[in-house]
């Protein structure tokens, strides 16, 4: 198999999805609290996606997550990757309650990732560090948060 810098993108893309779905509290804000496995599976490409999505002319009123990775630098043996994370909601259903968390429902579901990731070692040489967080309009009925990761890997890893 070919060694290329950017191979890792998609193993990285797979992971967080993983772990975004790994996570009862996420899975619970997506799609209410009687979910099931079934509805679970569902999640991919509706309402959690590895890349950035919004629907211009969706009917319903969801929350979404979606992320996206990139490279930022590498040197000789390490290589910086940086995750991008949109956590993102219509308008009309910014109204959620859930103990241990506050804001709205997007900065609810910001928080949600940010405790998933920082828990997992998936990505990269120890933990994910947190670089920003900032507003995100998708469009004029969407609001929600972007949140960048970084971390540092081997240039090359061994699958």
């Amino acid at each position: 198999m070919s060694k290329t810098v950017l191979r890792d993108i998609g193993i990285f893309k797979t992971n967080l999805l993983l772990s975004f779905l790994d996570s009862p509290d996420i899975c619970e804000l997506l799609l209410g609290e009687n979910y099931t496995s079934d509805d679970i599976d569902d999640l991919v490409y509706t309402q959690v996606f590895p890349y950035l999505y919004i629907d211009e002319t969706q009917t319903e009123v969801l929350p979404y997550l979606c992320v996206e990775v990139n490279f930022r630098r590498q040197t000789r043996t390490m290589k910086t990757m940086i995750i991008t994370v949109y956590a993102y909601c219509h308008k009309d259903c910014m109204e959620y309650h859930k103990d241990g968390y506050s804001g709205t429902r997007a900065d609810i579901l910001a928080d949600m990732v940010e405790r998933q990731l920082q828990e997992s070692n998936k990505y990269g040489i120890g933990e994910l560090t947190l670089q920003s967080v900032g507003y995100y309009f998708p469009n004029n009925k969407y609001y929600g948060r972007q949140l960048t990761f970084e971390t540092s890997d081997f240039k090359f890893k061994k699958v």
